[in-house]
């Protein structure tokens, strides 16, 4: 049995990194592109983009199909038809398997696969109040911080791409950039004093993962998040209750330097992407079973 996975986009694409490029290392029998022929008991894992072809090509030679989508992609006809003809889906979080269920209850598998922890080793060595917060992600996701931006009491510190500047207007210099690469993003965290991700509570952004704030905490930087469902959940599990969260917008002006907790980092371990490729494992088998 081989094991195909078909990616989104290359390692510099966030959920292709963490959900593919991470794992096929860990997979035996795995790699990623897809063969000239398929085999009768080969897995196609088909990671959110909707190559509805190559899904069709897959089944009609007696592979199975997995479908991974990690965003709340369903309202689009390309990607429920994906949903609804590939053998079994994979998702990110708890939240959107529940909302895949609501909204197709036609007894196919859903299976949650959280992102593995996307981290260089690099940890914080020196704390010091230099008044930095660290953000990072595309820079079309900047506007999230339109709300807060001018609540923070520090710097904030933005690791994104140079288009960032087009969806957070910062007539009043609070923000500095750096840009993004996959080589220096984590060196760009560890010099922040803090890390923070804010998330309005829509139904696309309430269904997010909480791989930024496992990154963070492998760093070892104190990281305040918005109470979305993925960061309670990691926050409730690494043990460290309710001090990193902001419940309210308009606390965002009260955050401050707070010690890092070591049990973040020890939470952050248990996604590294050999762990993450297990879980992987188990689904590819039961899937196989099937057949």
């Amino acid at each position: 049995m081989s094991i195909y996975f078909l990616p989104i986009g290359d390692e510099t694409t966030a959920s292709s990194r963490l959900r593919v490029y991470n794992i096929v290392p860990h997979i035996k029998n795995s790699q990623i592109g897809v063969p000239q022929k398929y085999k009768k008991g080969d897995t196609l894992v088909i990671q959110k983009t909707p190559a509805y072809n190559e899904l069709e090509r897959a089944k009609k030679a007696g592979a199975k199909v997995i479908y991974d989508i990690d965003d709340y992609y369903w309202d689009n006809p390309q990607f429920l038809k994906m949903i609804d003809n590939a053998d079994e889906i994979t998702v990110d979080t708890e939240l959107k398997k529940e909302m895949i269920l609501k909204k197709w209850n036609n007894g196919k598998r859903v299976t949650v696969i959280p992102d593995s922890l996307d981290w260089d080793g690099t940890k914080k060595e020196v704390y010091e109040n230099k008044g930095i917060i660290g953000w990072t992600g595309y820079g079309n996701n900047s506007q999230y911080l339109r709300p807060v931006k001018d609540l923070l009491p520090l710097t904030l510190r933005l690791i994104t791409s140079p288009d960032w500047h087009n969806y957070l207007p910062d007539p009043d210099c609070k923000v500095q950039a750096r840009p993004w690469n996959l080589e220096m993003v984590d060196k760009h965290l560890s010099e922040c004093d803090l890390g923070m991700y804010y998330l309005p509570s829509g139904e696309f952004e309430l269904c997010k993962g909480m791989h930024k704030l496992l990154k963070n905490w492998a760093i070892g930087l104190p990281t305040y998040t918005s109470p979305m469902p993925d960061y309670v959940k990691a926050m409730k599990e690494a043990g460290v209750g309710e001090k990193y969260l902001v419940n309210n917008k308009e606390d965002w002006k009260n955050i401050k330097q707070i010690d890092f907790d070591e049990h973040c980092r020890d939470y952050a371990l248990k996604y590294e992407a050999k762990e993450v490729a297990n879980l992987w494992k188990k689904v590819i088998c039961a899937t196989d079973s099937k057949s």
